[in-house]
């Protein structure tokens, strides 16, 4: 063992020799030394943070909009837009009068990009008739510069989404203001509802009265009906009652004649009974029969007398009937007079009572206008039920509503800004360079004569040595570049320097198994495996977003685990798997330094043909 550890000093302490030899070669060991700091340092300050700057690129505002009168009111989309994006200060905005100056000025990279309003845009866009109506122009050339043009398409999108917060903020400020109409509109609606609810119960109940009523009238006009016409039957004949008047009047006149009969008997009665007098005077005289003759005139006299008494009871009693009769006649005239009118006035009672049939129309009709109201009530009951307590009107502000919704970003691995995003890919590729730049320093074929009897592994690692040596300074320039120059943070500065002393030195280890193994013909495919695994370690964008053969080499590659160790050291990346990617880099470097003892042909040279790999 000591053996082997004299040997690796040995052959370490010739190549250190080198530099006692050709003192230039200490200048080109120094640039080199330098040269992966300051590349890393040049690139990284170039895109450290470029959004912070974006103000500087010259942008115009073009503004057509000639406005638009939406519901009454009148709205101009471009001027407020323009204005908008002036206040923002995201680009270097100016306004622009003319279109094709505006885009002659982008073609001649006076312009990073122009933005164009058309004349019709309020007009389209406000009443939002269909989707994309308002039409926004960017013009760009991608020709120009790629990074501007990508500028450009991000904010065309951002745009538009501006664009339609604003247009939505004003369609939100209209069913706000519509919304106020309908709640007042609703109130009312709600009232007006309620009295023709109470109005409705009011009809219900006096259309059911009126129904019974109306059933209970059609019956009593019926039987109305029915008497009436029987006591218009039983009403007597016209020629029955002028018979009846022509009687009275008949009964009056002979009334009268008996009266006068019986006047006239009464005059003789009393003749007679002068006449029976005398005669029972002169009889009482006479002999033989003359006392019976007078004893029967006597009663003769008696019974005339009765007689007389008698008719003059008659006569008074006639009297008596005389007028009764005059007064029969007389109400028998205003009977049969009233009882023309009556017969009249019947008749046309009867003429003018409807049908029965009419009736029960009448009565048919009452119970479908109760069934109307009863329906009309339900109705207005069920309008009222499902009549809403309020318009329904949105709550919060116009702006809220028309930007309601914001993605709230949960950042597991937070990166400061746009430089340290692209650290671990630009450190992995200035390690890289710098291990094929530390490769054309050192003749890597070469070995001295006197060490012709040093082991394989030995020799390896003692011309590994100083390259190691010299990636560790490049290491420690490249931290102090990154950390004091570019003020770059890490939760641990610790793991981030053994990160990169591992990625360096497994670097160093690939390169020159490359060289080892292929000679001068190995620094160029180094050249090129680092093109391949600037495509393929993942640095530059999502390997999933990359070819087929870039995923399928992705695992196997070197600069693959160095930028995963790298992240995850810098920001935290990979739930903190640092130790694992570390680890993977490690054994990358040991299993390829490993293969390097096994390959390729030392060349034993005297000590005067004993050189560097460059003129120095």
């Amino acid at each position: 063992m000591t053996s082997f550890w004299t040997s690796i000093r040995r052959i370490v302490a010739a190549e250190l020799d080198l530099f006692r030899h050709f003192p230039r070669l200490m200048l080109a060991a120094i640039a080199i030394v330098l040269v992966p700091a300051v590349y890393a340092l040049i690139y990284l300050s170039s895109v450290w943070d470029p959004n912070a700057k974006t103000n500087a690129l010259p942008v115009a505002i073009v503004n057509l909009d000639a406005g638009f009168s939406y519901q009454g009111k009148a709205v101009n989309m471009g001027s407020e837009l323009t204005d908008g994006l002036v206040k923002t200060e995201a680009f270097g905005f100016k306004s622009m009068a003319d279109v094709d100056e505006a885009r002659h000025s982008v073609a001649l990279g006076q312009l990073a990009f122009a933005v164009v309003i058309p004349r019709d845009f309020s007009a389209n866009a406000v009443p939002g008739t269909q989707q994309g109506g308002g039409k926004l122009l960017v013009i760009l050339s991608e020709g120009n510069n790629y990074a501007s043009a990508g500028f450009a398409k991000r904010f065309a999108e951002d745009l538009g989404h501006q664009a339609n917060e604003a247009l939505n903020e004003k369609r939100w400020e209209q069913v706000l203001a519509s919304a106020d109409g309908s709640g007042q509109s609703l109130e009312k609606l709600r009232m007006g509802m309620s009295q023709l609810l109470h109005g409705a119960m009011v009809l219900d109940d006096n259309i059911n009265k009126y129904s019974l009523a109306g059933t209970q009238l059609a019956s009593g006009v019926k039987q109305v009906g029915t008497g009436l016409r029987a006591l218009e039957a039983k009403m007597p004949a016209e020629v029955d009652m002028k018979a009846f008047k022509n009687g009275t009047q008949r009964m009056a006149i002979v009334q009268k004649e008996l009266g006068t009969g019986l006047e006239s008997l009464q005059a003789g009665a009393t003749k007679m009974n002068e006449a029976t007098a005398q005669l029972q005077s002169q009889t009482s005289l006479a002999p033989l029969m003359g006392e019976q003759l007078t004893s029967g005139l006597g009663e003769f006299a008696s019974g005339s007398a009765q007689l007389k008494q008698g008719l003059t009871t008659a006569v008074e009693t006639n009297a008596r009937l005389i007028r009764g009769s005059g007064l029969v006649d007389a109400r028998a005239t205003k009977l049969i007079d009233a009882a023309g009118v009556l017969g009249d006035n019947l008749h046309t009672v009867i003429s003018k009572l409807p049908e029965d049939a009419k009736m029960d129309s009448f009565v048919t009709g009452g119970r479908a206008l109760k069934d109307g109201a009863t329906r009309v009530r339900t109705g207005i009951e069920l309008i009222s039920a499902v009549l809403p307590a309020t318009a329904g009107k949105p709550d919060g502000s116009a702006r809220g509503l028309a930007d309601s919704v914001q993605a709230s970003l949960e950042i597991l691995a937070p990166v400061a800004n746009n430089g340290s995003a692209f650290a671990p890919n630009m450190v992995a590729m200035a390690l890289w360079l710098g291990a094929v730049m530390t490769t054309y320093l050192f003749n890597l074929q070469l070995l001295l004569t006197e060490h012709q009897g040093t082991s394989r592994l030995a020799r390896t690692l003692g011309k590994f040595a100083l390259p190691a040596g010299m990636v560790l300074v490049q290491v420690v320039f490249i931290f102090l570049m990154l950390v004091f120059g570019l003020g770059i943070h890490a939760p641990s500065y610790l793991t981030f320097a053994l990160t990169m002393v591992a990625a360096g030195l497994a670097f160093l280890a690939v390169v020159v198994l490359l060289v080892r193994a292929f000679g001068e013909a190995g620094k160029l495919i180094a050249v090129l495996l680092l093109t391949l695994q600037l495509a393929a370690g993942g640095g530059v964008m999502p390997i999933e977003l990359t070819g087929d053969f870039f995923q399928a080499v992705h695992q196997w590659l070197p600069f693959t685990w160095v930028v995963k160790a790298f992240r995850a050291s810098l920001f935290g990346a990979f739930d903190s798997g640092w130790l694992q990617a570390w680890t993977t880099v490690c054994l990358i470097g040991l299993i390829a330094l490993a293969v390097t003892v096994f390959v390729g042909r030392w060349k034993l040279v005297s000590e005067a043909e004993f050189k560097p790999a460059i003129d120095p």
